[in-house]
């Protein structure tokens, strides 16, 4: 949302935040520089909160309600129908329809996503596809020693990694028993986790558990990830339910090969030029094929130009900001027709 809303600026729309009164994200908008406005929002549905919110849209010269999340969506799109003003409502996940009834129109993030709305009896003509995009890294040639320098790995050794929230979702369990099938192959293979969750310290013990403590890498929650990922040959991420998966744009965008799972919106981010997808909660698939990619470096070389070239095309946030004014411009135009 803040990439996006930077990017509409930098285009020249307006943009003028809503949020929670004192949640994190009024404090990183005022320090953007952007026009915000903040509301007391106490439950899902805030009859006040929305009342409050329609009144403001009346009195000021915004052409249209953008919503993220559920919550927001609920709250922003009755406001936004009280006021008289069309809205919009990213869909971020496999969620459900309730939250987006009241919305005008619905961007998907993924195939996967506008999918799952339908399926629900969303009507397929309120529902476009904005993958979501990054601000694309210019990487740096030292990232790589760096990285491995501090987390004591070799220049030479053989380094896959993943980036994620650590709940049993996004399948790491299933990617640390594929580490240890990997190191019965080959010992000089590190494994580097990026991230923190409720998981954490159950994972630890897992690594323990398989004696691959000693080649597992637990970072915590990073905000450097791009040096981080810069320090990995592969990028593996196991996830058993996923709308698109952010991280899989930031791997391609350092130009890693991944490995992921054949799940949710995974499979319209990486293709077969950039990666190996595998069955979810498939340790013996998961490590075959991190090691078919890890000791093929020609292919590897192919995957890794092949990810910088989908990252910039599909995945820039100047192209996912082009694709949200497209949808902006044909949503405010059925509307005043309607009108």
């Amino acid at each position: 949302m803040m990439n996006l809303s930077g990017e509409l600026r930098l285009q020249g729309q307006d943009v003028v935040f809503g949020t929670f009164q004192g949640r994190g994200l009024e404090t990183a908008t005022l320090e953007s520089g952007f026009e915000t406005v903040s509301f007391k929002i106490r439950t899902k549905v805030d009859p006040l909160a929305v009342l409050q919110i329609a009144s403001f849209l009346r009195r000021s010269s915004v052409d249209l309600v953008h919503t993220h999340l559920s919550t927001s969506t609920v709250n922003g799109s009755l406001a936004a129908r009280l006021a008289k003003k069309p809205s919009v409502a990213t869909v971020h996940g496999l969620s459900g329809k309730l939250s987006y009834l009241a919305s005008t129109h619905l961007i998907a993030v993924s195939e996967s996503v506008r999918d799952h709305m339908i399926q629900q009896g969303i009507d397929g003509s309120r529902v476009s596809i904005v993958p979501n995009g990054i601000p694309l890294p210019r990487i740096e040639p030292e990232w790589r020693g760096a990285t491995r320098r501090a987390l004591g790995i070799g220049e030479n050794s053989l380094v896959f990694g993943t980036v994620a929230r650590l709940t049993p979702l996004k399948g790491v369990q299933h990617a640390l028993r594929a580490f240890r099938r990997v190191l019965d192959e080959r010992p000089d293979i590190h494994f580097v986790i990026a991230g923190d969750g409720e998981l954490e310290q159950n994972l630890r013990t897992l690594a323990k558990e398989l004696e691959i403590e000693h080649q597992t890498h637990f970072l915590g929650y990073r905000n450097d990830v791009f040096p981080i990922l810069a320090g990995m040959d592969l990028f593996v991420f196991p996830t058993l339910r996923e709308a698109m998966g952010i991280s899989l744009i930031e791997a391609m965008a350092v130009g890693l090969p991944t490995v992921a799972s054949r799940t949710g919106g995974v499979p319209e981010v990486v293709t077969p030029e950039t990666g190996v997808l595998v069955p979810p909660a498939d340790p013996v698939s998961l490590a075959d094929a991190i090691l078919e990619l890890l000791l093929n470096r020609t292919r590897m070389l192919a995957m890794s130009q092949a990810a910088l070239d989908r990252a910039a095309s599909e995945y820039s946030v100047q192209r996912m900001t082009t694709r949200t004014i497209d949808v902006y411009r044909a949503v405010l135009s059925t509307y005043r027709q309607a009108r």
